[in-house]
């Protein structure tokens, strides 16, 4: 199967390509993971919100990338991406193993780029990334009190889209 050319079938509406991919995934040979990642790293939105897609998607049904396919799927959050592709990523974030996945130096650079992504044009890339803080806080008790602090300040002027995964993000820290 060539995967860039299923996924640029995309019609903008119907995710059947992005489903044909995620189920040939199943029983995809040693390094299928490592292709889907590069797609959704490279310079073109259609392969970026495809492949993003597909990892969620098998994230959701406890596929997520373990070890160092997680590690570059959470370095893609640092790049310049589209805002669907963005939010696939950080909707894959709650799948996943930070715990066993994230080598400490690996924190600061996640850690970074969800306090760029709350400050993001689009809510729900927004709500995600308090989402990801919450969890990298509930991994990391030194982060709580500043994970904390913006959840009480963007509950003053945030969506109810946002406060809604503030809420959770709570709940994961007290995990």
């Amino acid at each position: 199967m060539d995967i860039a050319a299923t996924l640029r079938s995309y019609d903008g509406k119907r995710v059947a390509p992005f489903r044909v991919v995620a189920e040939a995934m199943r029983d995809a040979p040693e390094g299928a993971v490592d292709r889907l990642l590069e797609l959704a790293g490279s310079d073109e939105t259609a392969l970026q919100e495809g492949a993003t897609w597909v990892l969620k998607y098998l994230a959701e049904r406890d596929e997520a990338p373990r070890g160092d396919e997680a590690v570059t799927l959470l370095r893609l959050l640092n790049r310049p991406l589209a805002s669907d592709a963005l939010l696939h990523l950080l909707q894959t974030l709650p799948h996943m193993d930070l715990a066993a996945d994230l080598p400490a130096g690996e924190e600061r650079a996640l850690h970074r780029a969800l306090l760029r992504l709350i400050e993001s044009d689009r809510v729900f890339v927004r709500a995600w990334a308090y989402n990801g803080l919450g969890l990298l806080a509930a991994r990391n008790p030194a982060l709580r009190d500043e994970a904390e602090g913006l959840f009480s300040l963007a509950e003053e002027t945030e969506t109810p889209a946002v406060k809604v995964r503030i809420r959770h993000a709570r709940a994961a820290m007290r995990r």
